[in-house]
């Protein structure tokens, strides 16, 4: 996995060194409601993030850097049967909020995704009430492609509906 940059972020693969900035962002209520993470995410949960076998395999993880500074991270894991499928999401540390930060991740990953890895699909879930992540999607190309009705689980409010949006190459 490689660091990728632009002139507005940078985004370095997730490694032990992220363990206080990605506990320290999995906690803001604001992300932690967004993310299904458990309530109170620790260290513990950080340690066996990177040591999961899907981690290595299929799963990449960046942190998101503004001027050296972690403002949030980035994520997505293949799927299907080929791999060709990715489906990710982001969060953004909310003092950083309305800079234009997620939708340079977003793209940059979108970029490599389709380009250096050969996705057929790139897609992200995201709930009807996010407002600004439904715009991240759509500025970066996604396309809604529909309402999926009692689908995500999340931590605290069960089953929720999410909205399912793509690009395809």
């Amino acid at each position: 996995m490689k660091m990728l940059t632009s002139e507005r972020v940078r985004l370095v693969p997730l490694s032990e060194v992220h363990e206080s900035e990605f506990v320290r962002l999995a906690n803001i209520p604001e992300i932690n409601r967004r993310v299904n993470k458990p309530p109170f995410y620790s260290q513990a949960h950080f340690s066996e993030l990177l040591s999961h076998p899907q981690h290595a395999k299929t799963r990449l993880i960046w942190m998101i850097e503004q001027n050296a500074r972690v403002v949030g991270a980035i994520n997505t894991a293949a799927s299907g049967r080929d791999g060709r499928m990715f489906q990710g999401g982001y969060w953004i540390d909310p003092a950083f909020w309305g800079q234009g930060i997620a939708s340079a991740a977003l793209l940059l990953v979108k970029t490599h995704l389709l380009e250096e890895r050969g996705a057929e699909r790139v897609q992200a879930l995201v709930e009807p009430d996010n407002g600004a992540s439904i715009r991240v999607l759509e500025k970066c190309g996604y396309e809604r492609e529909g309402l999926l009705r009692k689908f995500y689980p999340s931590v605290d409010r069960g089953l929720i509906d999410v909205f399912m949006y793509a690009s395809i190459a």
